[in-house]
């Protein structure tokens, strides 16, 4: 009892540790979900305001820019110059070149006019960049980007296009640190008797939504503009995102992200309608998860903490109890030694003493009842010895219940050695010392065999007695019947009158016409057979069961043909094979069975019929069998008919 009491101090441990454990991963759990969750509320809040504030200032800018450009494009004193300087309608666009000085001015008054450029149908160039190099009034001298020009000449009349982001050095010739790195367009085709014809681009760049985005810059956000093609032209801080898509992707969710530089953030985003750029903005999550990891370590300090003085109360109270026992014990052995006279000794609590005394008590009676124990343990000697002979009766009555089952199966092989157009082989191993288990192959004529296969539901000697009444109903029916199905249900219908048992059995059956090859079967819940064409490999059939044999009246049953060549096997097998067991509890299956086919898928039925028997003994290993292995394999050689062609 001592001894128990010591061994419970690790019992106890156990449950207390994972208990501690579980609490303390719930309570991090719970508390994490919730911070994020109004985290993120709180984030999605004020983002929506920034995303209104944004979105909503963007395209009034543009357009107002863009109505600037009109308006310089109308002034009466630049029209008023030109045709005084110039006479004819070609000559009057050239004039915007000598109105340098005046463009310029212009650009300058109007914010977010960055700069303008103007591009004929010949592609000849001419405007106005603050720093940039000189544009010659020349198609040969237009440096822009081929698909640039392509847009650009393909913006309809009245339309306007925004194309980008292009680098400045596509616009300025050369690079330096004034030299934008992102230059969007808006481009529309403008048609004006003063000017010719053009197409204008109004140039935007990263100090155009730098002014736009600063009022909801607050140093923990990174904003980014993307374009219709996921393209981002624009964003605070220096990192360029490389995967856009990615980015979209994970935008407006609940969970958290890891970003491309490994930073835990939250996503938003949002489409602007004109144009159809996609604003999103990256929230910075790691001082919040630096909280949630806090508080994470702070839970498991009190835990640690309330374990450790729980611990420590325990082996007070366990010292105190087995102080109590010890006490108990030495009264035990005392009574034992013939001093019958209760230890006084000091206890604890009401509880306490009423169970030492109950113990007590129990021991005496133990002692007197001390020699009846003897007299009955020598009874049950006794009956012990009786037992162990039937056991030995029981033995050999079921060695030789083996023996006649084994001699009721066919186990003569070859069988038909005087037939060459087939090999056959067949074996049953019972997991008991009879089993319910059985095959057969027989001639119903000269030129017909039939084969079959069964599985008894149940195990030992009740197996055994059915499976010998469903072998002879099965062969006699076999004798009245030429049809594979019309044999099953004549022998559902028999066994299922006389089943007082309520037992079954699953039932493949085919018969073979040598001299054709052709094997009609049918399947009453039966495993697959496995097929092996010359030259391939053992694959299952997947035929259409029927349902088992004397488990209901009236059942039919699905007959199917299949034309077997020389050289083609048939491997049919019960449940004891794919279902055979180690000592891990993991099944053999089909699929190595099929393994173990083809492995020696060459050989005779004898020898394919050992091979998977070797695999599956090496499989099992010393693990117990729990049910009966039966298989039986038919090579066929070719009918009388298809020699004499040959």
């Amino acid at each position: 009892m001592k001894q128990k009491l010591k061994s419970l101090r690790v019992h106890m441990l156990i449950p207390v540790v994972a208990m501690t454990l579980v609490v303390v991963i719930l309570l991090t759990m719970l508390f994490s979900r919730a911070y994020i969750s109004m985290v993120l509320q709180r984030e999605k809040e004020g983002i929506e305001i920034s995303f209104d504030a944004v979105s909503s200032s963007i395209t009034p800018v543009i357009n107002a820019s863009i109505n600037a450009v009109w308006s310089i494009l109308a002034n009466e004193r630049v029209s008023s110059y030109v045709k005084l300087t110039y006479g004819s309608e070609a000559e009057l666009i050239h004039g915007r070149i000598d109105c340098e000085d005046f463009l310029s001015s212009e650009i300058e008054a109007h914010m977010g006019i960055y700069g303008l450029l103007f591009m004929r149908k010949d592609k000849s160039l001419f405007g106005r960049l603050p720093m940039a190099a000189y544009f010659w009034d020349r198609p040969e001298e237009n440096f822009l980007p081929e698909d640039l020009k392509t847009q650009v000449l393909n913006t309809p009349l009245g339309e306007i296009a925004y194309i980008g982001p292009y680098s400045g050095l596509s616009f300025y010739g050369y690079e330096n640190k004034r030299t934008p790195k992102h230059i969007m367009i808006a481009t529309w085709k403008s048609v004006d008797v003063r000017y010719g014809e053009c197409y204008v681009m109004l140039l935007m760049d990263e100090s155009f939504f730098e002014s736009l985005l600063s009022p909801v810059q607050d140093g923990e956000s990174t904003w980014h503009l993307f374009t219709e093609q996921q393209k981002e032209f624009y964003h605070t801080g220096e990192r360029v995102y490389h995967d856009p898509s990615l980015l979209l992707e994970k935008s407006n969710g609940d969970a958290i992200i890891k970003n491309e530089n490994n930073e835990s953030v939250s996503v938003f985003s949002r489409k602007m309608t004109s144009p159809e750029w996609t604003l999103v903005r990256e929230v910075s999550m790691e001082d919040y998860e630096q909280v949630v990891r806090n508080v994470r370590r702070l839970v498991f300090l009190i835990a640690l903490i309330v374990f450790v003085v729980a611990l420590v109360l325990y082996e007070l109270w366990l010292r105190v109890f087995l102080e109590q026992f010890n006490t108990l014990l030495k009264g035990i052995i005392r009574m034992g030694e013939g001093d019958l006279e209760p230890v006084r000794e000091r206890t604890y609590t009401v509880t306490e003493f009423e169970i030492m005394q109950q113990q007590i008590n129990q021991t005496s009676i133990a002692l007197k009842d001390q020699m009846e124990t003897i007299r009955r343990m020598e009874h049950e000697q006794l009956e012990l010895e009786r037992k162990r002979k039937e056991q030995e009766m029981l033995a050999k009555e079921l060695s030789m219940a083996r023996e006649i089952q084994g001699g009721v199966l066919p186990h003569v092989f070859p069988p038909f050695p005087e037939r060459k157009e087939i090999d056959l082989y067949a074996s049953m191993d019972p997991a008991r010392d009879v089993g319910g288990d059985f095959y057969d192959y027989f001639f119903v004529d000269e030129d017909h065999l039939c084969l079959l296969i069964a599985d008894v539901s149940g195990k030992g000697i009740p197996a055994a007695l059915f499976m010998m009444v469903a072998k002879r109903i099965l062969e006699d029916s076999t004798r009245l019947e030429h049809s594979a199905a019309e044999i099953l249900k004549r022998t559902n219908g028999a066994l299922y009158d006389e089943n007082q048992a309520d037992m079954f059995v699953t039932v493949w059956l085919g018969i073979l016409e040598i001299s054709t090859g052709r094997l009609r079967a049918a399947n009453a819940g039966h495993e697959y057979p496995a097929l092996c064409t010359k030259g391939r490999s053992f694959t299952l059939y997947r035929d259409k069961h029927g349902f088992v044999i004397g488990g209901m009246p009236d059942i039919s049953f699905k007959e199917y043909e299949l034309l077997m060549e020389p050289g083609d096997k048939v491997f049919v097998y019960t449940d004891g094979v794919p279902e055979a067991t180690d000592g891990n509890g993991k099944m053999f299956g089909t699929e190595r069975m099929l393994e173990a086919l083809n492995t020696c898928r060459d050989g005779s039925p004898e020898e394919i019929l050992k091979g998977v028997r070797k695999e599956v003994d090496a499989f099992v290993g010393d693990a117990e069998q729990f049910d009966d292995l039966t298989m039986l394999c038919l090579e066929y050689k070719g009918g009388a008919d298809r020699h004499e062609e040959v």
